[in-house]
C-alpha cells in the first residue's frame, strides 16, 4: 500500500533519531503532517503531552485510528494539510489540557507538497517553538543556503527570517519503503526573531525579495524596474538602491537577508516621502 505516492519510513533507528532530535517532551503538543502508517506517531505519543496527526488518505486514517486507539492524547485529523488552518489546530489542541502546551511540528513530509507546507508553517511560525522535518536533501540545502550558494533563493530567506535552520543528518533511500530516488535529510528549524530584519514588515520584505528573484538572470536594478512593486519607475529604483547602499549591478542571489531588509526599509521610506511630496 502506497497511497498518494508516499514513501514510508521503515528504519527504526532513523525514526528514533528524529524524535530524539526534536526534543519533544510531556509539555509539548506535536503536530505531525503525513503520518502514513504511524512510524513516528507511536513514538511521539510516548513522549509528548498531545499529538495531532493530519493525514489526507482515508485508508491510512483508518489504519492509524486502529493502531493508536490506546493513546487518548493522540488525535487523528482526516484532512489535507494545505487546506487546514494550522493556527487553529495549534491553538485548539495546545489549550485543551490542564495547562498550555508548547507547539512543535515533527514530520516526514510528503515530498510532493514539501515547499507549500514549509511556506504554510513559516507563516504561522509565531505559534511554534520548532519544526523537525524530514525533507528531500535538495530542499534541506536550500533552507540553509547562504548568498551565492546553489539553491539560494526566496525559500532560503523565508526559512532564515522566521527560524534558524540546520541540517542534522542525511537519510538514504534504503530507510524507506518503497525507496525514493533521492537522498533525504532531517532539518531542525528553531523559531526565532531575525536579528537583522525583525523590524521589517514581512509582507514588504518578501515583496522586495520576490521582485528581486523574479528574473534571476537580471541584476537587482533591472529586476526591480520590471516589478509592479516599484511601478516600473527607474528613478524610484535608483533612489531606493542609493538609499539602501546597495549596488544595483548585483543579482538577488548575491544579497543576504540584511541587504534585503535594508532595501525594504529604503523602499518604504522613499515611497512614503515621494507620495507625500505629490499630495
Amino acid at each position: 500500500m502506497r497511497p498518494l505516492g508516499q514513501n514510508f519510513l521503515v528504519d527504526t533507528s532513523v525514526r528514533d533519531a528524529i524524535v530524539e532530535a526534536s526534543g519533544v517532551g510531556a509539555g509539548d503538543l506535536v503536530i505531525e503532517i503525513g503520518p502514513g502508517r504511524g512510524a513516528l506517531t507511536r513514538v511521539l505519543a510516548k513522549r509528548a503531552g498531545a499529538v495531532v496527526a493530519v493525514e489526507v488518505d482515508s485508508e491510512l486514517v483508518a489504519c492509524l485510528e486502529r493502531e493508536l486507539a490506546d493513546f487518548s492524547h493522540v488525535h487523528i485529523i482526516h484532512a489535507d494539510i494545505l487546506s487546514c488552518d494550522i493556527r487553529q489546530i495549534a491553538l485548539r489542541h495546545a489549550s485543551g489540557g490542564p495547562g498550555p502546551l508548547r507547539c512543535m511540528v515533527v514530520a516526514n513530509l510528503p515530498y510532493c507538497i514539501t515547499t507549500p507546507v514549509l511556506r504554510k508553517l513559516l507563516s504561522a511560525s509565531s505559534l511554534f517553538a520548532a519544526f523537525t522535518l524530514m525533507v528531500q536533501l535538495e530542499v534541506a540545502q536550500k533552507l540553509v543556503a547562504a548568498p551565492g550558494c546553489p539553491g539560494y533563493g526566496e525559500l532560503s530567506l523565508l526559512a532564515q527570517y522566521y527560524t534558524q535552520p540546520e541540517i542534522l543528518f542525511t537519510v538514504g533511500p534504503e530507510s524507506f519503503a518503497p525507496p525514493p530516488l533521492v537522498q533525504s535529510a532531517v532539518v531542525r528549524m528553531t523559531v526565532t526573531q531575525s536579528a537583522c530584519a525583525g523590524d521589517v514588515d514581512p509582507s514588504l520584505l518578501f515583496g522586495v525579495v520576490r521582485a528581486g528573484f523574479a528574473e534571476r538572470r537580471k541584476n537587482i536594478r533591472n529586476s526591480f524596474v520590471s516589478s509592479a512593486l516599484f511601478r516600473g519607475d527607474r528613478g524610484l529604483v535608483a533612489r531606493v538602491l542609493e538609499r539602501a547602499g546597495i549596488d544595483g549591478r548585483l543579482r538577488a542571489e548575491q544579497l543576504g537577508l540584511a541587504e534585503f531588509a535594508r532595501l525594504a526599509r529604503a523602499a518604504l521610506h522613499q515611497i512614503i516621502e515621494e507620495d507625500g511630496d505629490g499630495d
